[in-house]
C-alpha cells in the first residue's frame, strides 16, 4: 500500500516542479516582454535567452530577431540563424517566414530564391498570413521546375524533421 502512496507522492512532486518550472519561464517571459516594451533589449535578450534554452520556440523566434535586428546584441546573422532554425524546427511560423526572407534578401546567406520558396511554403502550411504573398514574389524569379523543386524541399525538410534544411 506504500507503494501506490510513494508513487503519487512522486507524481505530485514531479507536477510541483513543472508548474514551478512553468511559472518561473513564464514570469521571465512577461520580463522579457516588459523590458522589450520599455527598450531595454539587453535585459529582454537575457530573460528570452533562459526561456529559449527550455526550448520555447517563441522565445527562440523572438530571440533570433534581436539578433538578425542587433536588439540587445551585436546583429549577428549566424546566431540568428540558429534560434530562428530551432524555432522553425519547431513549427514556429514566423521563424520559418523570416528565414524565407533572409534568403530572398541575401541576409546570412547568398540570396537564393528558391530557398526562400522553399521556407514561404513551410511557413504557409504552418500559417503564416504573409508567406503566399512573398512565396509568390520569390516564385517570380524562379522557373517552373525551380519551383516545383522548391515545394519538394519543403516537403522533404518537415518529413525530416527540420534536419539538413
Amino acid at each position: 500500500m506504500t507503494k501506490p502512496v510513494f508513487r503519487t507522492a512522486r507524481a505530485m512532486a514531479a507536477a510541483a516542479l513543472m508548474v514551478s518550472s512553468y511559472s518561473a519561464h513564464a514570469g521571465l517571459w512577461e520580463e522579457g516582454y516588459e523590458s522589450y516594451q520599455r527598450k531595454d533589449y539587453a535585459s529582454a535578450v537575457a530573460q528570452w535567452r533562459v526561456v529559449a534554452e527550455t526550448g520555447n520556440r517563441e522565445a527562440q523566434s523572438l530571440l533570433g530577431l534581436m539578433y538578425f535586428q542587433g536588439q540587445g546584441v551585436a546583429q549577428n546573422y549566424p546566431q540568428a540563424i540558429d534560434w530562428l532554425l530551432k524555432a522553425a524546427a519547431q513549427g514556429e511560423p514566423k521563424a520559418q517566414f523570416k528565414l524565407g526572407s533572409m534568403y530572398a534578401n541575401g541576409q546570412g546567406f547568398t540570396r537564393d530564391y528558391q530557398r526562400a520558396a522553399m521556407w514561404f511554403v513551410i511557413a504557409a502550411e504552418s500559417g503564416h498570413p504573409n508567406a503566399g504573398k512573398e512565396l509568390t514574389k520569390a516564385a517570380a524569379e524562379l522557373s517552373d521546375n525551380e519551383l516545383v523543386i522548391a515545394k519538394r524541399l519543403a516537403k522533404t525538410c518537415i518529413k525530416r524533421e527540420f534536419k539538413d534544411c
